[in-house]
């Protein structure tokens, strides 16, 4: 699998980044067996035609190659990208219809049927069945309760959770609100976080709605610079790894850096690292790689 850290800049200011990111995805998708990419959110800088056209474009090389699963950030919420409402145009210019076409799609967020704000994927790679979610910024009361109940109709699947702020990008914590500004672009500083349908950051998506459910596997975020690390058990004992990636701070709006996750023959083995196609050269940032250990897949889940 693949991570596009925020690409908000790109969209906005540096186009040929962008392009440059996903052609490299597509060209390599056959060689590397790549199942999927996964878009950590803020795709836009300022939520408007001009930039969601340059995003729809530069994600549309995938199109036919590499199925993906894209997350909203703060900053494709709202009048320019300010998050006061939930207001976006990702279904103008990636729309259900065409989503549900491709055979790996699972389905929405089942109030919203005409959005891909909330929604998943299916599919097989290393021996394990997985099951790819993308939530909201921020994601209300009853988004959650959604995304529990999906995972709980799919205990053969691992479920790799893919929401915009997430992890702090200090000491490796999630977001929560009793850390405040003091955590810097703080979720719940945004006007969505005061909404009647409820909002949840990092901890609280932990507490009410991954550490709940076994087949949890993997949570990836953005929203800060640069990277993020933390592995904790859900009730059930089972490991969940949780990273932060996003390169918005680096020269010219990333440098181009994807995130490349490879999956090893050992059905367990995860190897992380960080590579720019632009500059073609591995990140030299702090935890951008290393390897992970994935829960082996039960008997149960095989016979599934």
């Amino acid at each position: 699998m693949v991570v596009l850290p925020d690409t908000q800049l790109y969209a906005w200011k540096h186009q040929k980044t962008f392009l440059e990111q996903t052609g490299w995805i597509a060209e390599n998708a056959k060689h590397y067996n790549i199942k999927c990419v996964l878009h950590v959110g803020d795709i836009v800088q300022n939520n408007n035609d001009q930039e969601w056209k340059i995003a729809a474009g530069a994600m549309a090389v995938l199109n036919g190659r590499v199925p993906s699963v894209m997350c909203l950030g703060n900053h494709d919420l709202g009048p320019g990208g300010n998050a006061s409402t939930r207001e976006t145009l990702l279904s103008k210019y990636f729309p259900v219809a065409e989503a549900e076409k491709e055979p790996t799609f699972g389905g929405v967020y089942d109030k919203e049927p005409k959005k891909l704000d909330n929604y998943y994927r299916l599919f097989e790679a290393g021996g394990r069945k997985w099951l790819v979610m993308a939530l909201e910024f921020g994601p209300r009361n009853d988004v959650v309760r959604w995304a529990g109940e999906v995972a709980a109709k799919h205990p053969d699947r691992s479920v790799f959770l893919v929401t915009h702020a997430y992890m702090a990008s200090k000491g490796n914590v999630r977001f929560n609100r009793n850390g405040g500004r003091s955590q810097g672009a703080a979720p719940h500083n945004y006007g969505v976080a005061r909404h009647p349908d409820g909002f949840h950051d990092g901890e609280d998506l932990w507490q009410k709605l991954v550490k709940k459910y076994p087949n949890f596997a993997m949570v990836i975020s953005g929203h800060v610079c640069f990277s993020a690390l933390r592995t904790d058990k859900t009730e059930g004992g089972t490991q969940v790894h949780q990273m932060l990636c996003d390169y918005q701070q680096a020269p010219n709006g990333g440098s181009g850096y994807l995130r490349l996750m490879q999956f090893l023959p050992d059905g367990v083995t995860v190897r992380v690292e960080d590579y720019s196609p632009t500059l073609d050269q591995a990140s030299d940032k702090p935890l951008s790689k290393f390897d992970l250990k994935l829960a082996p897949v039960t008997e149960t889940e095989k016979q599934r």
